[in-house]
């Protein structure tokens, strides 16, 4: 049983729509007071409900979900506010005057809820697309072999200027590492080109920052997998995200493969211009 919930204009009616697709049972908009009878429901397969701040009643006081986890949609306020101002649908909480306002109440409103969730999803730069694929395979992730939900690790890039990723679990820093950026052949290049991977990769501390990071990475997995969790997101990050933290989360993903492990690699910085 999951508890869907974010702000509006996070994309909370495209996950409900992706999850809809899929075949999971939904349930929009529910109030807060009948969400216990509505977790304690005998149901065969797993389902999903909104709760969100278009009810408000109950909402500010929902500080634990017993039977169920709970996803949460966020996103950057600039983004909220471009996205509610193309929007015909009212803002829930729209009296409080205007609409920077509102999506500053709404946080405060839904702050309980986002404080106990196992996940949270930015969705600042998703596609809708990629936005129902995320929230898809988290409700809903591939069994393993015996039947148990497999464990999915994640291992992303990005760049502190631009904020660690909201819904990492770790975060680690590359920045120790000597940057392309400052060799002119190389920084309009990324870490998805070979030159780029060798300069780096080429450092012996990249070599053994990766072997360390991997053995206790790789650890963590087995006794996060022996205690019921489905996901971990390890993030990697070094000053733009175009670079060495995209070369270091490549290698960091593939020896996790090689030792069998479930993972999905993500580069949310690579693609970004540079700004010089």
């Amino acid at each position: 049983m999951w508890v869907v919930s974010g702000l509006s204009g996070a994309g909370k009616a495209t996950a409900l729509a992706a999850l809809a697709r899929s075949g999971v049972e939904t349930v929009d908009n529910l109030p807060a007071p009948l969400l216990g009878a509505f977790v304690a429901l005998r149901r065969e397969r797993v389902a999903a409900v909104v709760v969100d701040a278009r009810r408000a009643e109950g909402v500010r006081e929902l500080d634990a979900v017993d039977g169920a986890s709970v996803l949460f949609l966020d996103a950057r306020d600039d983004v909220l506010l471009r996205r509610l101002s193309e929007s015909t649908q009212p803002h829930p909480v729209g009296d409080v005057g205007s609409l920077p306002a509102a999506v500053a109440a709404e946080r405060d409103l839904l702050g309980g809820l986002r404080s106990i969730a196992d996940v949270v999803i930015d969705t600042s730069d998703l596609t809708p697309e990629e936005l129902g694929r995320r929230v898809v395979e988290t409700i809903e992730p591939p069994s393993s072999p015996d039947g148990r939900a497999a464990l999915i690790c994640t291992v992303s890039s990005f760049g502190f200027k631009y904020g660690p990723p909201v819904e990492a679990d770790w975060v680690v820093d590359s920045r120790f590492l000597r940057n392309p950026f400052w060799v002119p052949e190389l920084r309009p290049l990324t870490g998805l080109d070979p030159a780029v991977h060798d300069f780096v990769w080429d450092q012996p501390d990249a070599r053994e920052f990766v072997d360390r990071l991997s053995a206790v990475l790789t650890w963590t997995l087995e006794r996060a997998a022996d205690a019921g969790r489905t996901r971990l997101h390890l993030a990697v990050g070094c000053t733009g995200g175009r670079h060495r933290s995209v070369v270091l989360a490549s290698e960091i993903a593939a020896r996790l493969g090689e030792e069998g492990v479930a993972t999905t690699l993500r580069h949310r910085d690579v693609h970004r211009p540079d700004p010089r």
